[in-house]
């Protein structure tokens, strides 16, 4: 038995090793840091209007896991934050381009069997992109697609989300946006929307809605009741026989 000769095939294996393991460390050096970074703050150029970039594949499959362990435990896990809104699409804020950027997505969520849909717009220092045209337009390509029809009391299985930010807009399509109560955390933990206004020692003269908060939520609520009437009108239109 020739020990000299295992010892030394002991040790080119050892050095091997080690070389496989500079080799991968520096392959792991050299590459840029962005590429491992899973959540990314941009700016939005929007007072309390933040957008986190994702490398994630489904940004609206991690939302519904938060949102269901929100619910589940009843903790709520942030400070600050007031609504999540899992975005799938960012594209120009313009008819065209919108309705260019959902036919994937559409084609992705309404190609199957019938279902219900509601959509929800908002805007945030954009006036050039009109609500009711976006709606109709978005509300004409899902019917196309097959037997779907609006519902707005509040059971819809999908709701297409609208968000303009400046010359951005910002699209998905979600489940069960109500039954998370349209993505309000404190609201899904069970807590009242006013303590996210309060101090951190529930200081009760700290409480209650902003005259800016309660703006976007009249705002929405106009919203709703608009989108109402559209796709009403659009429902009528479809009942009424062709001459």
């Amino acid at each position: 038995m020739n020990l000299l000769e295992d010892n030394t095939g002991t040790v080119e294996e050892s050095t091997d090793i080690m070389d496989s393991m500079d080799n991968e460390l520096q392959n792991l050096s050299n590459k840029d840091n962005s590429d491992w970074k899973k959540f990314t703050p941009l700016a939005t150029g929007v007072g309390n209007c933040l957008f986190i970039g994702t490398t994630i594949e489904d940004p609206c499959e991690l939302m519904y896991k938060i949102l269901e362990d929100i619910e589940n435990t009843k903790v709520q896990k942030t400070k600050f934050l007031l609504r999540m809104i899992p975005i799938s699409i960012t594209c120009k804020a313009n008819l065209q381009s919108i309705t260019t950027a959902f036919i994937d997505l559409f084609a992705k969520h309404f190609s199957s069997e019938p279902t219900t849909f509601a959509i929800m717009f908002n805007h945030r220092y954009n006036n050039s992109v009109k609500r009711d045209q976006i709606i109709n337009e978005l509300a004409n390509q899902v019917a196309s697609l097959g037997e779907h029809s609006v519902d707005l009391s509040g059971g819809a299985k999908k709701t297409i989300i609208v968000e303009v930010v400046k010359s951005v807009c910002c699209l998905s399509v979600v489940e069960n946006y109500r039954r998370f109560c349209k993505f309000n955390l404190l609201s899904v933990c069970g807590r009242p929307e006013k303590r996210t206004a309060e101090g951190e020692n529930g200081d009760s003269e700290s409480s209650g809605s902003s005259p800016k908060v309660k703006k976007q939520e009249d705002e929405q609520v106009n919203t709703e009741e608009t989108e109402k009437e559209h796709c009403e009108s659009i429902e009528r239109e479809k009942e009424i026989p062709d001459n």
